[in-house]
């Protein structure tokens, strides 16, 4: 099986075929060059089958297709470009928004990656405390005379249980959060987790943010390539798995295809916030659209960049502040019956 390309790899080849066109070269020539500059195999494989194809009197979409690492999004979004004349406005647009999508996978990544690792500190920790505490202090226990002994066993063998389970807890959610990581290279599988995320209280407002991020950034580069109202609410239905916001997408589709204005549209659909629904159609009466989507993803992409922040700034102190709870009070468990001993034998 054929791995996609990542978005970092996309948004670079777009962006030098881009670069290719605005210097009036031709794209076979363009790549034939890129070819010749680049060490990483995987890129030089994709260069030599699209280089092969366009040789063969393909486009560049049929040789995207071809290669089976582009997106299906970026070869219709290609396609367009081709069929429209705007191929180069389509490919800058192409570089830029899959540049912001690295940038929220980074930011995704870092608001789960962080928690797991003090996960991973706090299972250290405790299994320190099964292994070689809680056994210590029974070694302790077990030297003093058997009333006594017998009176703080009770209490040795509660802290052990606690902590063996709470060990049992922490492996669990570290397996469960390792077979996610695996599985969301399955596309199924990341659809289907995406739109649990997006039902899911905790994270459905985070979700929503990525996915009016992702909207935003393709709404914005389709309108600079010139790209017919539809259609740009037909392919951004694509990018995101929440079901409430494809239907509302889907439903601006129709509406615009019943001869509706789109500005009026999207006002109206409640998919953005209503301060930049306003803007939008100002914008669209004074003729600045362009730049009124250019900045509405901007702001789209903050939103979620502070979405995921103020999570990671909620779940990582939260963490802390259980687990720590807990190993403490395993401690005092073991720790007060050895100090009441101390203090009778004093």
């Amino acid at each position: 099986m054929v791995r996609k390309l990542n978005f970092d790899e996309i948004a670079y080849f777009c962006e030098q075929l881009a670069l290719m066109l605005n210097a009036g070269m031709q794209l076979s020539d363009g790549i034939g060059i890129l070819c010749e500059d680049i060490d990483d195999k995987k890129i030089m494989s994709v260069c030599d089958s699209l280089l092969d194809d366009l040789n063969n009197n393909e486009t560049l979409a049929q040789a995207m297709e071809s290669s089976g690492v582009f997106p299906d999004y970026v070869v219709k979004m290609v396609k367009i470009g081709e069929m429209t004349g705007q191929l180069e406005k389509v490919l800058s647009g192409l570089a830029e928004f899959y540049e912001d999508r690295a940038e929220l996978q980074r930011t995704i990544r870092s608001a789960v990656l962080h928690p797991l690792m003090l996960l991973v500190m706090m299972t250290a920790v405790i299994v320190v405390l099964i292994v070689l505490v809680i056994p210590m202090f029974g070694d302790i226990f077990s030297q003093f005379d058997s009333s006594i002994t017998e009176s703080v066993k009770n209490t040795v063998d509660v802290a052990y249980g606690v902590g063996t389970a709470l060990l049992i807890v922490l492996l669990a959610i570290i397996a469960i959060s390792a077979a996610i990581a695996l599985l969301s290279n399955i596309p199924g599988f990341r659809r289907k987790f995406s739109a649990f995320l997006a039902a899911f209280p905790p994270t459905r407002r985070m979700s929503k943010s990525f996915s009016l991020s992702k909207i935003s950034g393709a709404l914005s580069m389709m309108v600079a390539s010139g790209i017919a109202p539809d259609e740009m609410l037909e392919y951004s239905a694509q990018l995101v798995d929440d079901k409430k916001l494809v239907q509302k997408l889907l439903s601006c589709r129709e509406k615009v295809l019943s001869g509706e204005y789109f500005a009026d549209v999207i006002a109206s659909a409640g998919i953005f916030p209503a301060m930049h629904a306003r803007s939008l159609k100002i914008a669209y009466s004074s003729g600045s659209f362009e730049k009124a989507w250019k900045k509405l993803s901007e702001r789209c992409g903050d939103a979620a960049m502070e979405s995921a922040s103020g999570l990671v700034a909620f779940i990582e102190p939260s963490i802390v502040i259980v687990l720590t709870a807990v190993i403490g009070a395993i401690l005092l468990t073991v720790m007060i019956p050895l100090m009441n001993i101390m203090s009778v034998m004093g």
